[in-house]
C-alpha cells in the first residue's frame, strides 16, 4: 500500500525534514534529521512569492531558522501557497546531499468563542472545516491507488465538490496523497 523505491546516498545524508512555522513570529523553522557524520552544517534555502531567496545555515542536529517577510501568504484552502525549500548538507564546504522540498506557512488552532465554546482555527481565525470521511479504499487494488493521477482525482473531486478538509480512516496514505492535499487545499485529519 506504499511505493517503495531505493535510492543511493552518502554516509552522510539527510533522512527527513521537519518544517515547524510560526506565523505569529514570523518564522519558519526547519529541521534536517541525518543520518551519518554529526560534523557539518545545514543549509536551507526558500523561494519567496516574488522569487528572493530566504537563506539561512545552521550545524548539523540544530534547526535552521528563517526570518519570513511580512507579506508572506498563508496557506489556506481557498488560497493553498506552498514555498519550494532546499536543504544542503555541506561538508568543509562541499555539498555532501542536497534535498528539493516545500514548506506551507499556516497556524492550527483552537479558541473559545463569545459564547464559551472551543471553535476550531486556521491562521488564528475562526474556521468551519467541511470534509467527507475518506477510507482510501480502491476497487482495482484495495489499500493501493492504482496511480498519482487516481490519489489527485479523488481529491480534486472532494474540492469540486466544496469541502476545505477530508477526514482519513484506518490508514496512513502515502507522502503523495498529502503533498496533493497541500497543493489543493484540503485540511486532513
Amino acid at each position: 500500500w506504499q511505493r517503495v523505491w531505493l535510492e543511493p546516498v552518502a554516509p552522510t545524508h539527510i533522512k527527513r525534514l521537519r518544517t515547524t512555522p510560526d506565523i505569529d513570529r514570523r518564522v519558519l523553522t526547519v529541521e534536517a534529521i541525518t543520518d551519518g557524520d554529526d560534523k557539518g552544517v545545514v543549509e536551507v534555502s526558500l523561494t519567496n512569492r516574488d522569487g528572493s531567496v530566504i537563506s539561512g545555515r545552521a550545524l548539523i542536529s540544530q534547526p535552521v531558522e528563517l526570518e519570513m517577510p511580512a507579506d508572506a501568504k498563508l496557506w489556506s484552502p481557498d488560497a493553498p501557497e506552498l514555498y519550494p525549500l532546499t536543504v544542503k548538507l555541506l561538508n568543509d564546504g562541499k555539498c555532501v546531499d542536497a534535498v528539493g522540498s516545500y514548506a506551507a506557512f499556516r497556524k492550527f488552532s483552537t479558541a473559545r468563542d463569545g459564547d464559551g465554546n472551543m471553535r476550531l482555527q486556521l491562521n488564528n481565525k475562526n474556521l468551519f472545516q467541511f470534509g467527507q470521511l475518506d477510507q482510501g479504499w480502491w476497487p482495482d487494488g484495495l489499500y493501493t491507488a492504482p496511480s498519482d493521477a487516481a490519489l489527485k482525482f479523488d481529491l480534486e473531486k472532494q474540492k469540486e465538490l466544496g469541502y476545505n478538509m477530508v477526514r482519513k480512516h484506518i490508514k496512513v496514505e502515502p507522502a503523495r496523497w498529502y503533498a496533493h492535499c497541500d497543493s489543493l487545499g484540503l485540511i486532513v485529519w
